[in-house]
């Protein structure tokens, strides 16, 4: 296989978060794309549409007039559109944070990971520019076309291996989707008696604000943190009809506590 000396067209695997915020940022940077396949035609179409791309319906009709073909499916279905994937000489890159570049293996000689670490909603922006990019390659020839597309999207753009992602994609779920089920509980809790979660948004980006500048085990607060044994007894009474969430609560207090005052 004779890989291009630069990327130019690239062809998007999957029409969901990951892949509508890289399809429109490649687009912007001048790459072509040249067809978006979904599990869906419809969610192929709008993407596609987006990008001024042709919508695939299935995974034989992508065409091998490409440069780059970028599977960004959700975790578990990665395994099934590999097996089913037949451009054995292309280069081909899947988006996960979990999942290993092997799993590319037995199906093209170039192959890699392009992995974007933030966390992506269709149809609110993310500025890519601020995005670390995570990638990892079979060959060296792979890797320099591989961070060429990376650093055209941001300068933040670092060589990682499988092993070390995976372990990264685990910090990233308790630093971003374990704190946002932290804000979904609040937010119940508030809601219970009629209270907005508006009052706590000054808090949520103040807290935030402060891991930027900080490290979070400097910056820890609140009656755990303090040993306020007192305020810990009466917030899991207050959450005597939520017991859950009393748990959840009681095992986090616990923790803080033994961090900072074992």
């Amino acid at each position: 296989m004779i890989l291009p000396q630069h990327i130019n067209k690239i062809t998007m695997v999957g029409a969901g978060n990951v892949a509508w915020h890289l399809a429109k940022g490649l687009s912007l940077k001048g790459y072509k794309i040249v067809q978006v396949w979904s599990r869906t035609i419809e969610s192929a179409s709008e993407l596609a549409q987006r990008v001024n791309a042709e919508p695939a319906e299935d995974l034989d009709s992508l065409t091998p007039e490409t440069d780059l073909f970028i599977i960004s499916v959700s975790d578990s279905a990665i395994t099934d559109v590999v097996s089913q994937f037949n451009h054995s000489g292309s280069l081909i890159v899947h988006t996960s944070g979990s999942v290993s570049m092997n799993e590319l293996a037995g199906r093209s000689n170039s192959f890699g990971v392009f992995y974007p670490l933030q966390t992506f909603s269709k149809y609110i922006p993310v500025n890519l520019a601020e995005v670390p990019f995570c990638i990892e390659a079979s060959g060296n020839k792979e890797l320099g076309l591989i961070r060429e597309v990376a650093q055209s999207l941001s300068s933040n753009v670092h060589e990682i291996n499988s092993e070390d992602r995976l372990l990264l994609h685990l910090s990233a779920v308790f630093a971003s989707n374990y704190s946002n089920f932290m804000y979904m509980l609040a937010s119940d809790i508030l809601d219970s008696r009629g209270l907005s979660f508006d009052l706590l948004k000054p808090l949520v980006a103040e807290t935030a604000h402060k891991v930027i500048t900080s490290a979070p085990s400097r910056v820890q607060t609140g009656p755990a943190k303090r040993g306020d044994l007192n305020t810990i007894d009466k917030h899991i009474k207050l959450l005597a009809s939520m017991p859950e969430y009393a748990e959840i609560y009681r095992l986090l207090a616990d923790k803080i506590r033994q961090r900072f005052h074992s």
